[in-house]
């Protein structure tokens, strides 16, 4: 399913897991997660998840650590881009949007965090919509910075959490079921938080 561009970021992310690998049983494997983390949220074409699936699974003691890594920095990633968006859209900003060729994705989430900031942050933070745009966006808008870090922790916490705790549970086949059902759950939480949107517009 192709869902915000999110089919691409599938494809550059198994690349790089597949190249990375010999970093699971390093002692700098939750900084390298950190830094995966932080950069997708700001400016890197992947996902975190199958980053995260592999550390759990190579380590499992350390899995609630890795969770709570991974939303850390991702978090911490989206702050910057939020003011990459709010102070420096216009030389910096714009040029990420473009180089993804997603101008027409961040105009729509534009519009929608302009009427409904709290719901679309969590949509971005939760489901396969580039977080990375929603928080340009949401700096660009001036969304509330509380807002826009409420929303980012919540739905940072339920994704990754998610993916982190079905990696302790189901092992190494946690990836194919993150796939096929936490991208369709996140796929359904979002179009209902998209209606809620609409409603509240129309209301």
């Amino acid at each position: 399913m192709t869902f915000f561009g999110v089919q691409a970021h599938k494809k550059t992310t198994d690349a790089v897991a597949r190249r990375g690998a010999k970093w699971l049983q390093s002692k700098h494997a939750a900084w390298m997660l950190a830094v995966i983390s932080f950069s997708e949220s700001l400016f890197l074409p992947i996902i975190i998840d199958p980053f995260l699936v592999a550390l759990v699974i190579a380590s499992p003691k350390k899995w609630k650590m890795y969770i709570a890594v991974s939303i850390i920095a991702s978090v911490l990633g989206g702050v910057c881009a939020y003011i990459l968006g709010s102070l420096f859209f216009d030389t910096l900003g714009v040029k990420v949007i473009e180089f993804y060729s997603l101008q027409n994705t961040f105009d729509s989430i534009a519009a929608s965090l302009d009427k409904s900031g709290f719901a679309f942050v969590l949509i971005g933070a939760f489901t396969p919509i580039p977080y990375k745009i929603v928080a340009i966006a949401s700096g660009v808008l001036k969304i509330s910075f509380l807002t826009f870090i409420v929303a980012s922790i919540a739905g940072r916490i339920l994704r990754l959490g998610l993916v982190g705790l079905a990696a302790h549970a189901v092992g190494p086949h946690a990836l194919p079921l993150v796939r096929k059902y936490l991208y369709t759950l996140a796929a359904i939480v979002g179009v209902l938080l998209l209606v809620y949107i609409g409603v509240q517009l129309f209301l």
